[in-house]
């Protein structure tokens, strides 16, 4: 701590002198209700027994640094500040320049929150502070932290102007902290300082020898036992035949999605389009369908060959979210598509949701209508034969359904269903059980397909929502057994 004939301010009298407005404080938390009021001038008796208190950022910005790793990169961006303090245990965490400026936290994406939980701050790596609704407990102050501890001044010339651009350089610290903490383990770094030099090259006006100099300062303040080896990466990446890994590579490093990353480099003044969207849902119904959150907005794709179309993707964009597509590549698209897929959230969906669920329903109303209408108790033969001659109907015999595919298929279109032949047979037979059988009555072989009764009666009972087809089914169904008396399984020997 500097000698007290420097003229630093100890004392609220000489904070008061200096025309700036104090906080009168306990255990850190106001003890004035109105202390945020922009007109609220306290006067020196108003701090008579108390020992904490902290200035009004007003007029003033408080660059305080909650990580360590943040010291290590401040010393190599950030120019000379005239006013220094911090606490014996924390020294050097507070710089003070005179001017007001926008309140800005840098604290890294959620994704990211087990990487830094182990920081007394966790995820928090510093702020801009400033404004009259913000405060910083300045020296001869007790710390809030401590309790014990006084805030010191380390260096005071001056509350001065910053020179040059505060936001800018707090941002490439902050940012230098987070890879830094981050850092590739060996095996990776190479391309990990190749694929952070390819962001900063193809996505801030930063030149060859600004990135060369920013990757070295990490290697080094990082650990990294091969420094000189990450020299060049600026002058690599500005060169049009370098390596071009980006922020899809940084993200397969670190493990985490390329949004993740998207948002450490916002503090560098990258806007990257991709980081807009930011979570992927899958619905495995079938067919699948997808739910992709652009923005705040979450917009559903029916079609997954719309996901792999930015242009597609673009009018949907326009239709739910009423705003023209930022521009991106079909390259771009794909590498923020891929980024998504590694941390997609699939979606258990019941069969009955999908439109093959919706298919199924139709099939079940179909063979309960055909099979229980008009049947001949008398002559279950004579009905048997003539339903498998009628390619549009199908019988009920032996505890199964048995029906010819051209009547399922013909019902469909009848109803301007659309659907694959292939898709429809293999659904049959994975989700009922159906096959393709022969049958032979009175010595004539007859082809068609089979579905076990208890089979589709699960069905009825267990999906009853199956869009309304299969409540209307287990309805008819138990109409008619309640008629006949008993459930109906006429016996027809072979």
């Amino acid at each position: 701590m500097n000698n007290f004939n420097d003229g630093a301010p100890r004392k609220p009298k000489d904070w008061i002198a200096l025309g700036r407005n104090l906080v009168p404080l306990h255990e850190g938390v106001p003890i004035i209700k109105d202390w945020q009021n922009p007109e609220l001038k306290l006067k020196l008796s108003d701090f008579k027994n108390v020992f904490q208190y902290g200035i009004r950022l007003d007029q003033d910005t408080d660059f305080d640094i909650d990580n360590h790793f943040i010291k290590r990169f401040a010393g190599k961006y950030l120019k000379s500040s005239g006013a220094v303090f911090g606490r014996k245990s924390n020294p050097s965490s507070h710089y003070l320049f005179s001017g007001s400026r926008e309140y800005k936290k840098f604290t890294v994406p959620k994704e990211l929150e087990p990487r830094f939980k182990h920081f007394e701050h966790g995820s928090c790596l510093c702020e801009i502070r400033s404004g009259h609704t913000h405060y910083t407990i300045v020296p001869d102050s007790i710390s809030m932290r401590s309790g014990t501890e006084y805030v010191e001044w380390e260096n005071f010339s001056g509350i001065k102007e910053y020179a040059g651009n505060l936001e800018s350089d707090i941002g490439k610290i902050a940012l230098s902290a987070a890879l830094s903490i981050l850092y590739a383990p060996e095996g990776a770094r190479d391309d990990y300082c190749t694929a952070i030099a390819g962001v900063l090259s193809n996505h801030t006006n930063s030149s060859a020898d600004d990135i060369n100099e920013f990757v070295f300062n990490l290697a080094v303040l990082s650990g990294d036992h091969e420094p000189n080896k990450r020299m060049s990466k600026g002058t690599n990446a500005k060169n049009s035949k370098g390596n071009k890994f980006g922020m899809p590579k940084l993200a397969e490093i670190v493990g985490c999605s390329v949004q993740t990353i998207a948002k450490l480099f916002s503090w560098v003044g990258v806007k990257d389009s991709g980081s807009l969207f930011t979570e992927l849902r899958c619905y495995t119904t079938e067919p699948k369908y997808w739910q992709l959150k652009y923005k705040d907005t979450w917009i559903t794709i029916m079609d997954s060959s719309i996901l792999l179309s930015y242009t597609k993707m673009s009018i949907l964009i326009l239709e739910n979210c009423y705003e023209v597509a930022p521009v991106i590549t079909p390259k771009q698209w794909k590498e923020i598509v891929a980024g998504l897929l590694k941390h997609v959230k699939k979606i258990d969906a019941p069969i009955e949701s999908s439109y093959m669920g919706v298919v199924g329903g139709v099939f079940i109303d179909w063979l309960q209508t055909q099979a229980l209408n008009k049947f001949s108790k008398d002559d279950p033969k004579d009905d048997l034969r003539f339903r498998l001659g009628d390619f549009s109907s199908c019988a009920r015999y032996d505890g199964f359904y048995w029906f010819k595919l051209e009547g399922i298929t013909n019902q469909l279109k009848r109803k301007s269903m659309s659907f694959e032949m292939r898709k429809l047979t293999h659904f049959l037979r994975e989700e009922f059980g159906a096959e393709p059988t022969k049958i032979t009555i009175d010595k004539k072989e007859l082809r068609a397909w089979k579905v076990s009764v208890d089979t589709v009666e699960g069905h009825i009972r267990n999906n009853k929502d199956m869009d309304g087809f299969s409540k209307k089914a287990m309805e008819r169904l138990d109409k008619k057994e309640e008629e006949s008396g008993h459930r109906y399984k006429p016996e027809i020997p072979y």
